[in-house]
């Protein structure tokens, strides 16, 4: 059995064993982004004439279900990008872009709870697959760090809080993440000057949280 395989059969069985009689969820839509400085990645990035990475965007799609009181479990899918340019105005079309797909299994705890405002507290556990690739006079090829489903650990704490009512709120969330990627695999032209990219730190997402959702029915 795969781990693709072994994580779905999980939480189906978490639903099954811990959900509410109600199957009633909660989902959240969100864009942000991490303030980040990948030092060995800036170095090299600066050598080809390319801007410094400074943060790292992402959006994604979380989906928790109650299982005690004050504990929402679930999942979280999040895409992150970045996209370099050259530092001046003289453009040749060198370019620099790095590409994730993050999953972390979540739990909430809350902290307050009440008809317009909620807000908790988020800590999260998964894995990345992540892609880097660059184009300028002396190269043109990528790296690469895939593992299935995921190659490389990633892990969040942060706080969130939410103003609504009813079952729509618009949440802003704020935290760390860990977030380092090496061991890559190369194709194309490329040098060996980068071999870890750390795109660890602080980040900040807004977006909308629709509670009580129906996700699953009994």
């Amino acid at each position: 059995m795969n781990l693709k395989k072994l994580i779905f059969i999980s939480v189906l069985c978490v639903g099954q064993c811990a959900f509410s009689e109600e199957r009633l969820g909660q989902a959240r839509l969100f864009l942000g982004l991490t303030k980040t400085t990948p030092t060995e990645l800036n170095t090299e990035l600066t050598a080809q004439g390319l801007k410094n990475v400074e943060s790292n965007g992402q959006g994604g799609l979380e989906i928790t279900f109650p299982t005690f009181s004050y504990l929402n479990l679930g999942l979280r899918y999040t895409k992150r990008w970045t996209s370099q340019e050259e530092q001046s105005s003289t453009a040749n079309g060198s370019n620099a872009n790095i590409s994730q797909d993050v999953a972390d299994f979540i739990a909430r705890g809350s902290i307050l709870k009440s008809d317009v405002l909620r807000i908790d507290a988020v800590v999260g556990a998964g894995g990345s697959n992540t892609k880097y690739d660059i184009k300028t006079a002396s190269q043109d090829g990528s790296l690469e760090k895939n593992g299935t489903p995921f190659a490389t650990v990633h892990a969040l704490a942060g706080v969130s809080l939410a103003l609504g009512k009813g079952k729509f709120y618009f949440v802003v969330e704020a935290g760390y993440e860990m977030n380092k990627v090496d061991g890559f695999t190369q194709s194309g032209t490329i040098n060996n000057n980068v071999g870890k990219i750390d795109l660890s730190g602080t980040y900040a997402t807004v977006g909308l949280m629709f509670d009580g959702i129906p996700v699953f029915n009994k």
